[in-house]
């Protein structure tokens, strides 16, 4: 009988397990014209330590909206100009009202903040109302894209249900709290941490079914593991692996599929020669750095030691390593993964809370794109950055922002950086043709931070929206009103759960004002 593909085929071989892009010819007859039912998917991008004052240098005065030629972006964020049609910057959205003291500087911030951007919660008061040290003390809420896995219903099932990356390699000293704060967004109950990958080897060994907990069917974790080991000692790929089911494939689709399928194979031999690359540059017991292949994130053990790790050009033995080139590869793992439909739900820590790396790997054609530039002899120490040259008055011109110094430079250099990541792994996303659209269309993707800026305030957070299946405004900046308490981001996440994926959800996270979710009208179209 002539086997019919879905989504979700794979091709099988020894301890490997790779999902396929949707095959025309292989498509069930009445599927050909599109799948039922367009497969949503929400992308979670953060960048610690706050925003430098550049953010907001084309803001809407406070309870306006730009749209469209009114809608500028400011310099740091200009390399999302390419997917400025489908972008949406949101203004004035509080996270604090969680808290006992009801005021945005919230202390320790990294930490608790840190905590709260995907649960609203205040983990510190959960400890002590457990009567817990809140030195190790390792709880939160859980965390949106959690509940978003737990109640979409088995339609957006995926071999993984969601992945948890990063590119975090020298973590900041943790405000004398559990580094599960600093290296988590991802919580699946209130102890149950999923603690984000750096190592793109494993990302991609756990994608492909290599790692533990791949779930290839038929085969134990442990062969799955001794599969890739014999792989590494022969210096084989996971392709070799499944040569004979692709050689199979080939002779049963169209001419057409047969370029999709050998594009994609070249692209995973690609891949998966940049992450071993990129993981022969860590070594084991760096900032909890570890090079063995792991499946899906667990629960977060205690790292070796605060602010240790790796920085640009740090000689691990194995050559210095490139954050340029692990970020790339991670951009290039989850695209496959999404692509693929091994999984719709993503969280990427473009860095971990109050980080302590050097940004000496931003390139001199980066800071000049956006008019930018900092001290030669600086070592672009982010952290150190974010509490350099900065202020804003307290009063307000015109309902916007008086600032009395501006961001330094370091500071906001780092911050275009890491912007210009979120911003290329939309781009690859919108390149993806999808149903009426593509994949960045029908996806929701959040890239924002913990915490305002310099003052380490728990307001007015940086925040981007990308996508949204129409359920959002696109090329807009909504500014909410002069106080911070107005709207806080618990209603964002409650939106997005209710207007795009339906789930009915009727609260999120914590108001300890009594105050309910209420939608975000205004960025709805």
């Amino acid at each position: 009988m002539k086997r019919l593909m879905t989504r979700r085929n794979l091709l099988r071989g020894a301890g490997v397990c790779l999902a396929l892009p949707w095959l025309e010819s292989l498509a069930p007859r009445g599927a050909r014209a599109g799948e039922p039912g367009t497969p949503k998917r929400f992308l979670l991008c953060t960048f610690p330590n706050g925003a430098p004052h550049h953010w907001w240098e084309t803001a809407p005065a406070f309870g306006k909206t730009l749209k469209g030629a009114d809608f500028k972006l400011p310099r740091v964020l200009e390399h999302f100009a390419p997917v400025k049609s489908k972008m949406l910057m949101i203004s004035r959205l509080g996270n604090y009202t969680w808290s006992t003291e009801q005021h945005p500087y919230i202390e320790p911030s990294h930490s608790r903040l840190g905590a709260a951007l995907s649960t609203c919660v205040d983990a510190d008061q959960m400890g002590r109302e457990a009567r817990q040290d809140l030195g190790e003390w390792v709880g939160n809420g859980v965390s949106v894209d959690q509940l978003i896995v737990q109640k979409a219903g088995p339609e957006q099932a995926t071999r993984i249900p969601s992945l948890q990356t990063g590119l975090g390699v020298k973590p900041g000293f943790f405000d004398q709290r559990s580094y599960a704060y600093n290296q988590v967004v991802s919580w699946k109950s209130p102890r149950e941490p999923l603690k984000r990958s750096v190592n793109p080897k494993a990302v991609f060994d756990a994608l492909v079914g290599a790692g533990v907990g791949a779930g290839v069917p038929g085969q134990s974790d442990e062969e799955a593991r001794i599969e890739a080991e014999r792989r590494a000692a022969a210096e084989k790929s996971v392709i070799d692996g499944v040569l004979a089911d692709a050689n199979s494939l080939m002779n049963r689709v169209g001419s057409e599929d047969r370029k999709i399928v050998q594009q994609y194979l070249d692209s995973l031999r690609e891949i998966e020669k940049n992450a071993t690359r990129v993981q022969d540059t860590m070594t084991p017991g760096q900032g909890g750095l570890g090079c063995s292949p792991i499946g899906q994130p667990g629960v977060v053990p205690e790292p070796p030691g605060q602010a240790e790790g790796l920085n640009e050009n740090d000689n691990t033995g194995a050559g210095p390593y490139k954050h340029e080139d692990h970020a790339k590869v991670m951009i290039d793992l989850i695209v496959m993964a999404i692509q693929c439909d091994v999984t719709r739900v993503i969280t990427h820590m473009l860095d971990d809370m109050r980080s302590e790396f050097e940004y000496r790997c931003i390139p001199e054609d980066v800071r000049a794109k956006v008019g930018l530039a900092y001290r030669r002899e600086s070592s672009l120490h982010y952290h150190s950055s974010q509490h350099a040259a900065g202020n804003l008055d307290k009063a307000t011109q015109n309902g916007q922002y008086k600032i009395i110094a501006q961001s330094n430079l370091d500071y906001a250099a780092i911050n275009c950086w890491l912007n210009q990541k979120s911003a290329e792994l939309a781009q690859r996303l919108d390149a993806i043709p999808e149903g009426d659209g593509t994949v960045l269309d029908h996806s929701v993707m959040v890239h924002m931070s913990e915490m305002r800026s310099h003052d380490h305030d728990g307001y007015d957070l940086p925040i981007v929206l990308l996508g949204g299946d129409g359920v959002f405004l696109n090329d807009a900046h909504v500014a909410y009103g002069a106080l911070g308490s107005d709207r806080q981001l618990r209603d964002l996440w409650f939106t997005i759960m209710n207007q795009y994926y339906g789930l009915g959800v009727t609260s999120f996270g914590e108001d300890r004002r009594g105050a309910q979710n209420a939608l975000l009208e205004e960025i709805l179209r």
